[in-house]
């Protein structure tokens, strides 16, 4: 398919009867590059100018099997996306990450999994009272520095320490970005790249749109670079107890059921029958969340 037309990527097999395979939960692995975006189509992304290049998705990296990295059993055989994966309904993102966002992005055919890891209410699991939290470092403009701490925070925030009020209160965005968020989980400065830069590590729990840039923005920053580098106990070199060799920009591979299960607190299941409507547009069915279009859903009431 050529970049920049509307048609949106999709696995290339075609359900018998109409219906597919029942499948189990999966969850891929990618190191996404600069100028790639997390959406099914480039429609949004379409150049300025006719002379400009469209940036390519997520998906076309990974449906066209571009930078997979295959286990042992699968190495030096061509292999299809649906072969290696499973998978033949629709993937979803956990989180989206922005063009110029790089690291860690995680994608499943599972859609009560996208919202265990995206809502800062969910738990990681049963036992613990703690969301799935996401990590990045992030090179933002300006000298900044923490107080000690072995000192209230709170006594040190003069001005001195914009950083402070993300940890102490979060952030104010606009009512169209989502209001106040929570304080950050996390923050710590990893160095001074520059006198005039500061390359912080945050930790956040919620995942508002563009959340980490505006934050810094609301304080009188910018951020310059920004890399996520974990969700929940995940790095790009799998879990900590058990790593494996980091991805490379560019790169995805599939996530173990164990690997899911310690760094995501979630136990891989099997998901309801889906099945083929709306000329090829896939939904789930019999109980679970569909992913049609309003479009799709009135054409069933006038049937």
């Amino acid at each position: 398919m050529r970049l920049g037309s509307k048609q949106t990527i999709k696995p290339s097999s075609k359900a018998k009867n109409g219906k597919m395979k029942q499948e189990r939960t999966v969850v891929i692995m990618y190191h996404k590059p600069p100028n790639v975006i997390t959406s099914h189509s480039n429609a949004d992304a379409l150049a300025k100018t006719h002379t400009e290049q469209t940036r390519c998705t997520v998906y076309e990296d990974i449906y066209t099997m571009k930078g997979f990295v295959a286990d042992q059993s699968k190495t030096g055989k061509e292999i299809s996306f649906e072969a290696a994966t499973n998978i033949q309904s629709k993937l979803h993102a956990i989180g989206r990450l922005d063009a110029a966002t790089t690291g860690l992005l995680l994608l499943t055919n599972d859609g009560n999994l996208v919202h265990q890891v995206t809502n800062p209410n969910a738990k990681i699991d049963n036992e613990q009272s703690k969301s799935v939290q996401k990590t990045y470092e992030a090179l933002i403009m300006g000298h900044h520095e923490l107080p000690e701490a072995s000192t209230t925070i709170s006594e040190n925030n003069d001005g001195n320490y914009p950083l402070v009020t993300l940890l102490e209160k979060g952030a104010t965005l606009s009512p169209k970005h989502g209001g106040q968020t929570k304080p950050v989980d996390a923050l710590t400065i990893l160095s001074h790249p520059t006198a005039s830069t500061t390359l912080v590590s945050i930790t956040i729990s919620e995942g508002k749109n563009r959340q980490i840039r505006r934050m810094f923005h609301s304080i009188g920053s910018g951020v310059m670079k920004l890399h996520r580098v974990s969700v929940g106990e995940l790095s790009l070199a799998g879990l900590a107890s058990s790593q494996t060799t980091e991805l490379q920009v560019g790169e995805w591979r599939l996530l173990s059921e164990d690997e899911i299960r310690l760094g995501l607190g979630w136990e891989c299941r099997w998901l309801d029958e889906v099945s083929q409507v709306n000329g090829g547009r896939l939904s789930r069915v019999s109980g679970q969340r569909e992913f049609n279009t309003r479009k799709t859903t009135k054409r069933r009431r006038r049937r």
